[in-house]
Formats: structure tokens, C-alpha cells, sequence
């Protein structure tokens, strides 16, 4: 597979530079694969937005908004640094499947290996990051 093939298939890193939906490429991309890890992470990332909303609809303070603009911006950045990790990892995937024959189907097969993101381990330390930082915010 060239490159503009794999750069097609990867429009979906676009997302996380809107800034406004940060999560959506995520979670597109694991409604695809059937990746229940990306699709979690994806709704992760939009949490952010949704408190930003919610709370910007109750308190008009402007402390409180500042607060949220820089988590905004941590998240959109997390988001984007995963998007390219998951990117680089499925270009891979696209380049076995590319290789193996049609009627070859074992758990070695690319879609298999696209479910399996236990290896970078970063939809964990992402939620636990947001989450900890959504903490430290309510404390203050």
C-alpha cells in the first residue's frame, strides 16, 4: 500500500485539530474495528467538552472558564498524540493485510490485530489522566 492509500485511510486524525471534537476520530475508527478500548477512549475525550458546556450553562464565572480551556486543550492534545499513535499502528495493520492472502483468515489476521491495543496501554493512562486532572480542578 502506498502512501496516499494510507493517508486516505486516515482521514480520521483530522478530529483532534478541531479542537471541538477531539474524540470523534477515536471513536469512529473503533466503531470500525469493533475496538470497544478506542471507542471508550474516544467518549473519554469528549467528556471534557460536555462538563465545559454544562458548566459554562451554570456558572458564568470567568476563573472557572479558564480552568476548562486549559483542560480543553490538554485533552485536544492527548487526543491528537493517540490519533497519530493509533494511526501509525493501523498502517502497519494495512501493510500485513496488504500481505497475506485473501483466504488466509487466522488471529494473525490485520483486523485482529487491529482489536488488539493492549500493547500501548494508552487508553488506560489517558482516562486516568483526564480523570485526575478533572479531580485537582474540583478541588480547587
Amino acid at each position: 500500500m502506498n502512501a496516499i492509500d494510507k493517508i486516505k485511510k486516515s482521514w480520521w486524525v483530522i478530529f483532534p485539530f478541531t479542537f471541538l471534537f477531539p474524540g470523534m476520530g477515536l471513536l469512529y475508527i473503533g466503531l470500525k474495528f469493533n475496538n470497544r478500548n478506542w471507542i471508550v477512549e474516544g467518549i473519554t475525550y469528549e467528556v471534557p467538552w460536555f462538563f465545559f458546556f454544562l458548566s459554562s450553562a451554570i456558572y458564568h464565572s470567568q476563573v472557572i472558564s479558564s480552568y476548562y480551556v486549559w483542560i480543553l486543550i490538554l485533552t485536544a492534545f492527548i487526543a491528537l498524540v493517540r490519533s497519530i499513535m493509533v494511526a501509525i499502528k493501523l498502517a502497519e495493520v494495512y501493510d500485513i493485510g496488504e500481505n497475506s492472502t485473501a483466504t488466509h483468515v487466522s488471529s494473525g489476521s490485520p483486523i485482529s490485530k487491529a482489536k488488539d491495543d493492549s500493547k500501548l496501554g494508552g487508553c488506560c493512562i489517558c482516562v486516568i489522566f483526564i480523570f485526575i486532572v478533572f479531580a485537582f480542578v474540583a478541588i480547587l
